[in-house]
């Protein structure tokens, strides 16, 4: 069986990911089972190749970086919806968007582990590969979050009907699902919602793309907590508060906030990002 695993990202957090991959690799107990889908803008592409070969020159593993540019409905609605931007910020937001597009970008794949840059994996991803039973019915799963579905957007009362078909919202930086079930439908589903934020003046999905990812997904397969121990990027004395043992953790998420373990390697867990990354100059 192959674990592919899914990343997009842009270059400013190549050293993230890097220590990413290496954390996921030390930590399969198979990494020649492993594949790597990575997804970058389209002419950042040969940079990534080479980070990625200097850090991994005789990898046991799989990988691959492919561009991604969004197509015309999501980059206006994107435009849209956080102008203005920056150009680097910009770039920032496709890069969030494309995993929406991971069946196109990567065609191959069927059941994909998709994680943002900013975590550690210290568990065997093959137990979700090998456990999670997915169906046409339910074909996502996530990590149920104690952020409240209230605030995932902009205007609660416009959208109670949505709240009160919510079990539980989930944090977005771990996903687990199976594209061989995305279809029509769940494109139908993703344009309603887009097109509902639009009415709104773009200010219903309060939290961007995790907000749509939650009401696309309403019913999804809850993972076990640990596969996404977030809120360590939050201000510390929250950080702290969150601390889990060990051994109750499977993927640690630098979420909620600016603190991340290679700007400041002294917050909540920094010692354990630190142990895998890269140990050579990137330049």
């Amino acid at each position: 069986m192959i674990y592919d695993i899914a990343f997009a990202l842009n270059q400013g957090i190549v050293v993230a990911l890097l220590t990413a991959m290496n954390s996921v690799v030390s930590n399969t107990a198979t990494p020649e089972n492993l594949r790597f889908n990575i997804t970058v803008p389209p002419d950042e592409v040969d940079f990534f190749k080479e980070k990625i070969s200097t850090v991994f020159p005789d990898p046991k593993f799989a990988w691959r970086v492919y561009p991604f540019t969004p197509p015309k409905f999501m980059a206006d609605y994107i435009h849209a919806k956080y102008e203005p931007m920056t150009p680097t910020r910009r770039v920032s937001r496709y890069m969030q968007y494309a995993r929406m597009f991971l069946k196109d970008i990567f065609p191959d794949v069927s059941k994909v582990l998709y994680l943002d840059a900013d975590v550690v994996v210290i568990g065997d991803v093959a137990t979700l590969f090998e456990t999670v039973q997915f169906s046409p019915e339910r074909y996502f799963a996530a990590v149920p979050h104690f952020y409240p579905a209230i605030f995932q957007f902009g205007n609660p009362f416009k959208a109670l009907r949505e709240m009160l078909a919510f079990k539980q919202s989930f944090n977005s930086g771990v996903l687990f699902t199976d594209y061989t079930y995305w279809n029509d439908a769940t494109d139908r589903i993703f344009h309603y919602y887009l097109d509902w934020d639009a009415s709104c003046k773009y200010g219903m999905l309060n939290r961007g793309d995790e907000t749509l990812l939650n009401v696309m997904f309403k019913d999804y397969i809850q993972l076990d907590r640990s596969w996404n121990r977030c809120g360590y990027g939050n201000m510390q004395v929250v950080a702290k508060a969150l601390k889990k043992p060990l051994d109750q953790i499977n993927v640690i998420h630098w979420s909620g906030g600016h603190h991340k373990p290679w700007k400041n390697p002294a917050i909540v867990y920094g010692d354990i990002w630190q142990k895998y990354a890269p140990a050579v100059d990137l330049g």
